[in-house]
């Protein structure tokens, strides 16, 4: 058997828990990949699994027998046990410790360190709070109540039916949980049934036994959960879903990731589980001297399920999808340093925006927006969230001269921009990167010498960028056009003056050449709002020092008109 086919029937997380569930019982065999294949995933082996006697499989249940609470009772022969009240008792302490620690500034005891958490707690938290420990633990009884050899013969034969493409048997009852199998949550005939109770069970009848125990297994291997609200009393379970990737490879990742410091709201953590993922797939291929890949020809996107907290219990409201980065080639070391500071770039400005501020959360929402598309109407969205942004920017840096908000930079917007044609043919074009300095001059550059003492900075037009926005939005190319030519009139006679007094215009004032650049690419385009969008954007950028334009001596006359 060298290759399993599994079909993705309910575009959900269950579908992906199964494939990897099932990757991580042959891994123990052998290499094996993941790859999507049409309507689902394929598994595949090198070398081919063969079942004669079944040397090398990993025959466990796959994860640890949870005892719930102090009450419940583990029958006997099960194997390995976690105590949850146990466990979360040392982990309590563990936490206490920590608050000591830091408000003492002394180290932590060795004897509470052992209570540190296990790297695998979060999964079992979840578990227990999304009640999905009734089924999984019901499937490692009836797995140890069968011989060694009963189990391998009855494993063999599930293999060999799920290699034929036909239903695995499996010698257990299959109970359907919304954490494993969320399509599966409310039934399957009406909203409101009125003939089930609660409890009922009529549902998991339509469960496929072999299936929902690759399901449990492929949760621990690579489901990320996270406690949100005000008292972690909601679940958000992230799974990547991968396109072409090695199991092991996958695992370690996913791992890797569960223990970064993500951390917010939901929508914060999409978005830095998100960057975290695609920074994690990169530094594991690189460590490992393997073939460099985009982040997103490895793992497709990432499946998030938030299970909201109704009381008791615990619901489905919202499966979603975010794409992983793609945002241009990775062939070479240069390409992976300039990933890896793009990647860390974005998740230090996300990382850093508050999101118990009204203002700062919609920058938050605007960024996972930019991750939830691909392509063309992604840039977009990602010129639209760095221009809104680079007002929020302007506006905190006015009211907090030592802000600590990171500003993006020219070339790394450029990297990924120039993979799209349009967005390439309008950052290359001279006239706009000569406005676009202008503006950086009259905004967030000026601010900067005032924030650092400078007496001879420029005026500080704080109306600038919410007017160009404005204005990108009306029909048509004319009041965008008409409100950039302003600012230049007065940005040119501003120089001019400052020429005049002896004081540094620090960049060159904007030709008409310059002007006439710009005006026939945006009435070539038609487009003001995506113009407005990246001039904008692209204005309030940081020019890295080491390609910053140089400061422009004093033009005279004969050096060229400038733009009236």
């Amino acid at each position: 058997m060298d290759r399993f086919f599994f079909p993705a029937t309910t575009g959900t997380h269950a579908d992906v828990f199964a494939v990897v569930g099932l990757a991580s019982l042959l891994r123990s065999a052998g290499d094996c990949t993941i790859r999507q294949a049409g309507p689902g995933f394929v598994v595949i082996l090198d070398p081919p699994l063969a079942l004669v006697d079944g040397s090398g499989l990993d025959y466990s249940p796959g994860y640890l027998f949870l005892k719930p609470n102090a009450k419940s009772t583990v029958p006997p022969g099960v194997g390995d046990v976690l105590d949850y009240a146990v466990e979360k008792a040392k982990v309590d302490a563990y936490r206490e410790a920590q608050k000591v620690v830091r408000a003492t500034g002394t180290e932590i005891a060795e004897e509470v360190d052992a209570n540190k958490p296990r790297k695998d707690w979060r999964l079992y938290q979840a578990l227990n709070a999304l009640q999905g420990d009734d089924a999984a633990n019901k499937i490692v009884k009836a797995i140890r109540r069968l011989s060694p050899a009963g189990w391998r013969e009855q494993l063999h034969q599930a293999l060999g039916a799920l290699r034929a493409n036909k239903v695995a048997k499996a010698p257990w009852d299959a109970s359907l949980v919304q954490l494993f199998s969320p399509h599966a949550a409310k039934g399957y005939a009406r909203l409101k049934p009125d003939s089930t109770g609660r409890n009922d069970k009529t549902k998991d009848a339509w469960a496929d036994p072999f299936a929902e125990w690759l399901r449990v297994r492929g949760y621990f291997a690579l489901a990320t959960p996270f406690f949100v609200g005000s008292k972690g009393e909601h679940v958000r379970l992230l799974a990547p879903v991968p396109k072409n990737i090695e199991a092991g490879a996958l695992m370690d990742v996913v791992a890797d990731l569960r223990q970064a410091r993500i951390f917010g709201s939901a929508p914060k953590i999409d978005c830095m589980a998100t960057l975290e993922l695609a920074r994690l797939l990169i530094r594991h291929f690189r460590e490992r001297k393997r073939q460099l890949l985009e982040p997103d020809a490895l793992i497709t996107g990432i499946l998030i399920a938030h299970y909201q907290s109704m009381g008791q219990a615990k619901a489905v409201t919202a499966i979603e999808t975010l794409a992983v980065p793609g945002w241009f080639p990775l062939e070479t070391e240069a390409d992976a340093d300039l990933w890896m500071t793009t990647l860390e770039e974005h998740h230090a400005v996300i990382r850093r925006l508050r999101d118990d501020h009204s203002d700062e959360i919609g920058l938050i929402l605007a960024y996972r927006r930019f991750l939830e598309r691909r392509g063309p109407k992604a840039a977009f969205t990602l010129l639209e969230f760095m221009e809104q942004y680079g007002i929020f920017l302007l506006r905190e840096r006015a009211n907090d001269p030592n802000s600590r908000r990171k500003q993006f930079r020219t070339d790394y917007l450029e990297a990924i921009l120039n993979q799209q044609g349009e967005y390439k043919q309008i950052i290359n074009n001279c006239g706009f990167k000569a406005v676009a300095a202008a503006i950086r001059s009259a905004t967030v550059s000026a601010q900067a010498m005032k924030s650092v003492g400078a007496r001879d900075h420029r005026e500080i037009r704080y109306d600038l960028l919410p007017e160009l926005r404005r204005k990108r939005s009306l029909p048509g190319v004319g009041p965008f056009l008409e409100a950039v030519s302003d600012f230049i009139a007065t940005y040119n006679a501003e120089s001019a003056r400052r020429l005049e007094q002896g004081k540094p215009t620090w960049i060159k004032r904007v030709t008409s050449e310059d002007m006439e650049s710009f005006t026939q690419l945006l009435l070539e385009q038609k487009n003001a709002s995506v113009f407005g969008a990246m001039l904008c954007a692209y204005a309030t950028c940081r020019v890295p020092k080491s390609v910053d334009e140089p400061e422009p001596q004093p033009v005279s006359e004969n050096e060229g008109d400038e733009a009236k």
